[in-house]
């Protein structure tokens, strides 16, 4: 067998093939209509698409998300509230109640952290599909592999094809009905 275009695999004249182009309801002469089945390295793909701002996003969302955020801010926000109350004398103070400056700053941060944390949901969002996209091209590979073992084993691909719609169908039942 050659890689040569005049040795390319016309799925019209391969039985397997042929099954697997009836399988998508129209039959083209194209199996699922794709131009091809090489599987992507998800990492690879999500490493390229991921910028140094998103990177820089998912670093503070990552900190901002961990209990060390949490004890840095109660401790800041003892301190300033101590200061301001005048426990450390009356001349420190520069926020007195309720704390106008405190508030602000408090909201400014809450801005941006919400920002951090969209960003990084739309990185994950993204990297999400792109793992989709992988899994979906995976799964069609060894949809096309297990068809032509099937046809050289002499399998019954219509009637396997069919328990498999049989057994989706009553699983999407099961989920959508109460337990």
């Amino acid at each position: 067998m050659t890689n040569t275009p005049e040795a390319a695999h016309s799925p019209l004249t391969c039985e397997a093939c042929r099954i697997i182009d009836k399988l998508d309801g129209k039959e083209d002469g194209r199996v699922f209509s794709l131009d091809h089945w090489q599987v992507a390295n998800e990492h690879s793909r999500w490493q390229k698409a991921r910028a140094a701002q998103d990177e820089v996003a998912d670093k503070v969302t990552g900190f901002a998300g961990s209990l060390n955020f949490v004890y840095i801010h109660g401790v800041w926000f003892a301190a300033w509230i101590a200061l301001n109350v005048g426990l450390l004398g009356v001349a420190r103070e520069f926020d007195p109640y309720p704390f106008g400056l405190l508030t602000m700053v408090v909201s400014l941060e809450a801005i941006f952290l919400a920002t951090f944390v969209m960003v990084s949901q739309n990185r994950q969002a993204a990297r999400s599909d792109i793992r989709s996209q992988v899994d979906f091209e995976s799964n069609l590979s060894s949809l096309i592999w297990l068809v032509h073992l099937a046809d050289k084993l002499d399998i019954d691909i219509v009637h396997v094809e069919t328990l498999c719609a049989e057994a989706i169908q009553e699983s999407r039942t099961g989920m959508s009905s109460p337990q």
